[in-house]
C-alpha cells in the first residue's frame, strides 16, 4: 500500500546537483591521475613523461578549489536542504534517526531506515568529515603544487624557503595529502554500499534525486517531514 501512495518531493536545487556531480567527477580524475603517475613509476617511466600526468593533477585541483569553495558557499545560500544546517547532525531527531540507521545496517536492513528528505543523518555525519578532509586534501595540495611548480597560490607559503624547510614542509604534505586520499576511497567504498542499501531498500530514488531534484517518498512520510521541517 505505501509504495502506491508515494508522492515527488522537492529536494536538491540545481546548484547543489550541479556541484555534487563536477565536484564528484573532479575527484574521479584527480584519482586517476594520481594513480597513473604512480604506475608509471613503478614500471619505471622516465621522470620527464610523469611530470605531465602530475601537472594536470595539480591544474584540475585548482578547478577542484574553486568548486569545493562554491559548494561550501552554497551550503550558507542554498534551499534549505542544501544547507549546513541539513548536513550537520546538530538537531535531537538527526541524532535519533543516527541511531535508528546504525541499528537498521546492524539487523541486516531489517525495517525501513529513518525516512528524511534531505541528508540521512547517518551518512550526514561521513559527509562532514569528508568536506574537512576536502578542505585539507585543497590546501595541502596547493602547497605541494607550489613548491612542485610554483604555481599560485601555493608559492605564497613556498617562495623565499630554504631547500632543507621546504624538503620538511613537503614531507609533511605529503603525508596529510595521503592520509586524506585513503580516506577520501574508504568513503566512495562506503557511500556506494550506502547508496546502494537505500536504493533496493527503500526505493525513495535516492541517486535519480540527485538528477531531477526529486525523491519519491510516501505520502505519509513526506507529510510528517513537512510538518517537523516546519517546526
Amino acid at each position: 500500500m505505501e509504495d502506491r501512495e508515494r508522492v515527488l518531493v522537492d529536494v536538491w536545487d540545481w546548484p547543489t546537483r550541479v556541484l555534487h556531480w563536477v565536484n564528484a567527477l573532479l575527484v574521479i580524475a584527480l584519482i586517476v591521475l594520481i594513480l597513473g603517475a604512480e604506475w608509471m613509476e613503478e614500471l619505471g617511466v622516465d621522470k620527464q613523461l610523469r611530470r605531465p600526468v602530475k601537472e594536470w593533477h595539480s591544474w584540475l585541483g585548482h578547478l577542484f578549489i574553486v568548486t569545493l569553495s562554491l559548494r561550501i558557499i552554497w551550503g550558507f545560500a542554498g534551499n534549505k536542504y542544501a544547507r549546513w544546517s541539513d548536513i550537520l547532525p546538530m538537531k535531537g531527531w538527526q541524532w535519533q534517526a543516527i541511531g535508528h540507521n546504525i541499528k537498521w545496517y546492524l539487523t541486516g536492513l531489517r525495517g525501513r531506515a529513518a525516512r528524511v528528505a534531505g541528508h540521512d543523518p547517518l551518512a550526514a555525519v561521513f559527509y562532514t568529515v569528508l568536506f574537512i578532509v576536502l578542505i585539507s586534501q585543497a590546501l595541502t595540495g596547493m602547497v605541494l603544487s607550489g613548491a612542485d611548480f610554483k604555481t599560485f597560490p601555493g608559492t605564497l607559503f613556498t617562495s623565499g624557503m630554504g631547500e632543507e624547510a621546504l624538503e620538511g614542509l613537503e614531507d609533511a604534505m605529503e603525508e596529510l595529502h595521503e592520509a586524506g586520499y585513503i580516506f577520501i576511497l574508504f568513503f566512495i567504498a562506503a557511500h556506494l554500499a550506502g547508496l546502494a542499501a537505500h536504493e533496493l531498500k527503500e526505493k525513495t530514488g535516492l541517486l535519480s534525486s540527485m538528477v531531477n531534484g526529486k525523491k519519491c517518498l510516501p505520502r505519509e512520510d513526506a507529510k510528517q517531514i513537512q510538518e517537523r521541517d516546519e517546526r
